[in-house]
């Protein structure tokens, strides 16, 4: 019984440790608002979560085409997912733009996410790269 009531307990307080609401635009972060409307005003929102973390908040962006965009609590982006399009080379370093142009010209950048003070991107041939700090390759899968 006293182990049961633990596994609970256990459970009850991690699922309060990250709750997440849904919300709508005007309630993101205006720095969020800005970037969707500069980059993805043609993109139709499906939802817009919010999630409550002991850290601070974190917005999830969800597109009708799958396509998702993470904020982090200032609204930056920390993370940006397309399905059926190419991240615009205005939002990716320009270090990234110019090994993957080199070193992979009939590709296109699917993905970027944010890791620390690195970068990760996904190519659409399903090549993953990441980036240290210094912007210099670290691991190719």
């Amino acid at each position: 019984m006293r182990k049961s009531l633990f596994l609970l307990t256990a459970s009850l307080l991690m699922s309060l440790a990250a709750i997440a609401a849904e919300v709508t635009l005007k309630q993101l972060p205006q720095r969020a608002q800005e970037f969707i409307h500069q980059y993805f005003a043609k993109d139709q929102i499906q939802t817009i979560h919010q999630h409550h973390h002991r850290h601070g908040n974190s917005y999830r962006v969800l597109f009708k085409d799958g396509s998702k965009i993470n904020f982090d609590a200032s609204g930056q982006w920390t993370k940006i997912k397309l399905r059926n399009d190419s991240i615009p080379v205005e939002i990716i370093p320009e270090y990234i733009t110019t090994y993957v142009w080199d070193a992979y010209p009939d590709v296109m950048i699917m993905s970027i996410e944010t890791e620390g003070q690195g970068q990760e991107v996904e190519l659409s041939d399903g090549t993953e790269l990441t980036f240290n700090p210094k912007g210099n390759v670290v691991k190719i899968e």
